[in-house]
């Protein structure tokens, strides 16, 4: 036969309890000891409380309970001091405390919330006070479930304002979302460095601008935030569990409470902030800030041990992470980064890559013929490294195609002659040279060509030797920053690596470069004896001493139809000359000449001319030599059809070297001539 047991029990939200407990017969429940009377009259001790005013409150307080039987009841008291009764008969109940007249209602339930109770015992009607410490009144309790052990008594006390006490699926649902709430700020914020804020505010959108700009002023407080939010996810979770716990037993209470934690507490809020966690840090600030100061007792010293443990929070990204970050960004519809970021991969790589190349050579006992420039010119080089000896790893000079413009083809001169007048250096640089480092060398001036070398290891009794492996300029270091090939018009190859040839390249006949009857000007024969007799007669620096006659003859069908603002000489037609601030204008016909400042420097520094600095083209003399130089205060402008002859310092230069070239030829050939009459 089933029976109900009534025990005295304490529960939560503020009120003494009786526990009636239903066991069988043949057993006792571990509730109903006679210890558990006084542990309830712990509230007791909270009778009284004061008011704002200072008037003393009196709570009425439960500490003990007697049930009274019938006689003929053959029911009493177990051996545990726990009594029992029939279900679902009336007996009356005696409880015994302090100030039990201010009680206005006793609500029996079998759950842990008061605020569920279906058995009420009104105080008004149903309740007998003897005494201020004693009561009675009659109860009929239905038949428990099995697996609710107990009935539960809440006290509740006269003047209690209505809807006192919270449902407890209410409070845990509260708690879930506060759970939600710092386990999603917990991986949304602490996943947004410093750094990366402020990059949003700089570079984000409006509104990512503005979350940024609130989050980041506690963001910067990395340890406090973390220990804060943590602090709060755990204690916001242990109290779920609690609740959970009064609601349910055992495993069932463990089971419900670990599944709502995980998907309303962990899964959901941390799929959302992964992706919006930037907006929902910036609307919960406040919150955030609320709890950061309620727990601050706690983060801060925890906080500041992180702080002097792991140091400053600091994220920085280094050139590799930054190109692979690059690489990993939005891509054009053919899978591939736009210009643009193609440049920026290119500039940051060209410290990662080497100088090494393969290259095109020809020895110093070649000699330039018309056959030899065009094939120099053929395989599209403009500079050419040059080799003695027979071996290529010996590279002596460095020839320009440039420095072949004026020569006679019948003069038969040899690579060697020709490098040894024009005498350009070779810069060398080791194969494993970044090609930043040697960009930094072309900005200073050191050239805009090099030699590439490697150390092979010889012997161990014999010293390393060098091999050359390559030739880098300063165009297959722009190549590499832009990632693409850098073509012209006249380029033969558009790949330096796999020698692609190209199919539309201009072809270059250089051979004509040599043939006096091949002029590419228009001005005729005449007009090029008589520019040729004036600029002898008239100007030094075109004097036999300074140019030869020949080589100022290829000079002068060689500059036609270029603009200059060197040296100019009015053949036919008309220009007019603007004078100085003051404006004033004239006229200038044929053999006016203008520029003749730069002639005069050019006599003066004659002595100087055959002496080659650097490997920079030739047409950058004039900047490496600003006292070759001058500043006109004039202008001129072509006003009619006009022919003139245009000569820069580049082409003096070069001129004045191919002259000395022939003289010392001539020379050769006379005492050639002596040593044979001999």
């Amino acid at each position: 036969m089933n029976l109900l047991r009534l025990a005295l029990a304490w529960v939560g939200y503020g009120f003494s309890t009786i526990g009636a407990q239903l066991a069988d017969n043949s057993t006792s429940s571990p509730r109903a000891e006679p210890k558990a009377a006084p542990a309830a009259a712990a509230p007791g001790s909270q009778s009284s409380s004061s008011s704002s005013n200072g008037t003393m409150l009196r709570q009425p307080s439960i500490f003990g309970m007697r049930v009274e039987l019938p006689a003929d009841d053959p029911f009493g008291y177990d051996k545990h001091g726990v009594c029992i009764v029939t279900p679902d008969e009336q007996f009356k109940v005696v409880i015994y405390g302090n100030h039990l007249d201010k009680i206005a209602q006793l609500i029996f339930t079998p759950t842990n919330s008061c605020s569920d109770g279906k058995h009420v015992v009104d105080a008004t009607n149903d309740f007998i006070v003897h005494f201020t410490h004693k009561a009675t009144f009659h109860l009929i309790l239905p038949m428990l479930p099995e697996s609710i052990h107990a009935y539960k008594m809440c006290v509740k006390p006269k003047g209690a304002p209505a809807g006192m006490e919270l449902s407890p699926v209410m409070v845990i649902a509260f708690l879930l979302c506060l759970s939600a709430l710092f386990s999603g700020l917990t991986l949304g914020l602490m996943s947004l460095t410093p750094q990366e804020l402020e990059l949003v505010m700089k570079a984000g959108s409006r509104s990512e601008q503005k979350y940024a700009s609130v989050i980041l002023p506690i963001r910067r407080k990395g340890n406090l935030l973390l220990c804060s939010l943590l602090l709060g996810n755990v204690i916001v979770n242990a109290a779920i569990s609690i609740l959970f716990g009064e609601l349910t037993t055992g495993l069932l209470a463990l089971f419900v409470s670990s599944l709502g934690i995980v998907i309303f507490g962990e899964i959901v809020p941390q799929s959302i902030c992964v992706k919006k966690g930037l907006a929902v840090g910036a609307h919960t600030i406040m919150i955030t800030q609320v709890f950061i100061f309620i727990t601050y007792p706690i983060a801060w010293p925890v906080s500041k041990l992180l702080d002097c443990l792991l140091g400053d929070e600091y994220q920085a990204y280094d050139r590799k992470r930054l190109m692979e970050l690059i690489r990993m960004s939005i891509k054009n519809d053919n899978g591939q980064l736009s210009n643009e970021l193609k440049i920026a991969v290119g500039a940051m790589e060209i410290a990662d890559k080497v100088a090494e190349d393969d290259v095109f050579m020809i020895p110093d006992t070649t000699v330039l013929n018309t056959k030899t420039v065009a094939e120099i010119v053929r395989m599209g080089y403009t500079r050419i490294p040059v080799y003695s000896d027979g071996d290529k790893n010996n590279v002596t000079d460095i020839l320009f195609v440039k420095d072949l413009a004026l020569l006679d083809p019948d003069d038969n001169f040899t690579v060697k002659t020709v490098c040894g007048y024009h005498r350009h250096p070779v810069k060398f640089v080791f194969n494993d040279t970044p090609l930043s480092i040697l960009l930094e060398a072309f900005k200073k001036g050191e050239g805009h060509l090099a030699m590439v070398k490697k150390i092979v290891s010889g012997a161990e009794d014999h010293d390393p030797t060098y091999e050359l492996v390559g030739v880098v300029t300063l165009e297959d270091i722009v190549e590499e920053i832009l990632q693409a090939e850098i073509n012209d018009e006249f380029d033969v190859v558009s790949d330096n690596v796999n020698k692609i040839r190209r199919k539309n390249h201009q072809q270059r006949d250089m051979s004509k470069m040599f043939d006096k009857e091949a002029s590419q000007i228009q001005i005729s024969l005449q007009m090029q004896m008589v520019a040729l007799q004036w600029l002898v007669a008239n100007q030094e620096a075109f004097s036999p001493k300074y140019i030869d006659t020949n080589v100022l003859e290829r000079l002068i069908r060689n500059s036609a139809r270029r603009m200059s603002d060197r040296f100019v000489l009015i053949l036919e037609g008309r220009v007019r000359v603007t004078i100085g601030q003051s404006g004033m204008m004239f006229e200038a016909g044929p053999w006016h000449c203008f520029g003749e400042e730069v002639l005069k420097k050019l006599v003066q520094g004659a002595a100087t001319l055959s002496r080659s600095t650097s490997i920079v083209d030739t047409n950058d003399l004039s900047c490496r030599r600003p006292d070759l130089m001058f500043k006109p205060d004039y202008s001129v402008v072509v006003k009619e059809d006009c022919t003139y002859l245009d000569v820069n310092v580049a082409a003096y230069v070069n001129a004045y070297k191919s002259s000395l070239m022939q003289r010392e030829r001539g020379l050769v050939k006379i005492l050639k001539n002596n040593n044979s009459k001999l």
